[in-house]
């Protein structure tokens, strides 16, 4: 029987992430939502292992050129390796706490990061799959959002609306918060206007419809700051002139001085303008500002090595709190609803430079090669995300798609030809 390729196991695992793992819904609904997706990311990972151990070994062997990427993906997992070694908490870093944003989790990105970068190569299945899923899960949105209880997600008797009221938060989707849920339908919409855009994938247009209306009827905030980022600052990618770039900052300048003078209804802008006018109040931001306060004060306890991965939970933040049938319920606080600040204050500052810049790596390669579709498509999606993690939570749900799509950017051979362009 004929060997499996590197190639081929690489692209069995992209498309198992943008639809088995994106789709997974397991038994017990929102209740074991995220011990099933962390399950089913854990076994979509080590079969991708042992599928690319069983290849050919020559082709394993071939050798690749060692990219700025790499050096920043081993010196992140370097940095959080020793954050977890100096920890106070021992072995509670290896799997971390209830989002399970530990060490083993970490490895297991830069594990997938590092063979996808060598062995993925770009395809337009890829991004018919993904449109294909986001559409499956603005369906299902939708029908919670008319008050059903498909697949018996939510404890019998609920629904979404029960939200805030039986229990804390929303949930929607196969990602079940709406903030996980808004944020891969934001990568999505923004992958796929620009595969619209510069493929002329017109076929592509209903999705980024019907994901746009879904989004609007969801109302995260923070899915929209991607969205309109990856619009002003993706321009240079969509459309590859140099002027683009200026065309962004002045963009930028005028969408600042808006929200600065901004005196309508609309709470989240009213926020943002009291804040770029120095008036902060901690219940901000769903009450992120006052998290955000409380975990800046541990960063200054361990500012180079954190506390260890995913340990924020055990350092004693005081719980937020939520109201139900008059009582008040506290929540304890597992992250820092920053995806930077989270980094900081667990693995500290040697990880939260490594991974920044492998960020930055990947988003400069982006725009120098963003003639090739490729680089066009993936640098609108890390637009959208770095923009987005200001605001949100890293957990096995979401973050595999961002790795994703920094492999792709990171390619490691030399004239190699997109067969998005081709294909």
């Amino acid at each position: 029987m004929r060997k499996p390729t590197a190639r081929g196991a690489a692209f069995g695992y992209a498309c198992a992430l943008v639809t088995v793992l994106w789709l997974f819904l397991p038994y017990g609904g929102y209740e074991r939502l995220l011990e099933g997706k962390y399950a089913c990311f854990a076994l979509l990972t080590a079969g991708y292992l042992a599928a690319t151990l069983c290849t050919d070994r020559r082709e394993l062997r071939q050798a690749r050129r060692w990219t700025a990427s790499d050096a920043a993906a081993a010196a992140y997992l370097l940095a959080s390796a020793l954050s977890a070694l100096c920890s106070p908490y021992g072995a509670q870093t290896l799997l971390g706490g209830t989002r399970r944003d530990g060490l083993v989790t970490l490895a297991l990105y830069v594990l997938m990061f590092t063979l996808l970068s060598r062995y993925l190569r770009p395809d337009r299945r890829l991004m018919y799959l993904t449109a294909l899923s986001a559409t499956l899960c603005d369906a299902l949105v939708l029908l919670q959002l008319r008050g059903g209880n498909p697949f018996w997600l939510y404890p019998a008797g609920l629904n979404y609306y029960d939200g805030d009221a039986a229990y804390a938060g929303f949930y929607a989707g196969p990602s079940g918060n709406i903030d996980f849920t808004a944020f891969l339908l934001a990568l999505a919409v923004c992958v796929l206007t620009a595969a619209m855009l510069r493929l002329r994938s017109w076929a592509l247009a209903p999705t980024v419809a019907l994901t746009l209306w879904v989004l609007a009827r969801l109302g995260v905030a923070a899915a929209w700051v991607g969205i309109a980022c990856a619009a002003v600052w993706g321009l240079a990618l969509v459309l590859p002139r140099r002027w683009m770039l200026l065309l962004s900052a002045v963009l930028t300048a005028a969408a600042l001085a808006l929200v600065l003078c901004y005196r309508g209804e609309n709470q989240t802008l009213i926020e943002a303008s009291l804040l770029l006018r120095g008036k902060a109040d901690g219940s901000f931001g769903s009450g992120r500002l006052a998290i955000w306060r409380d975990c800046w004060h541990l960063v200054r306890e361990r500012p180079l090595l954190g506390g260890g991965p995913d340990t924020l939970w055990l350092r004693g933040l005081e719980p937020l709190a939520w109201v139900h049938d008059g009582s008040v319920i506290p929540s304890d606080i597992t992250a820092a609803h920053n995806e930077y600040l989270n980094i900081l204050v667990n693995q500290g500052a040697l990880a939260l430079a490594a991974y920044l810049a492998l960020l930055a790596a990947a988003l400069a390669r982006c725009f120098r090669r963003a003639g090739d579709v490729r680089y066009a498509l993936c640098g609108v999606g890390l637009l959208c995300y770095a923009a987005m993690a200001f605001f949100s939570i890293s957990t096995c749900i979401t973050a595999p798609y961002v790795w994703l799509l920094l492999a792709l950017c990171n390619p490691h051979e030399k004239n190699e030809k997109t067969l998005l362009k081709n294909g």
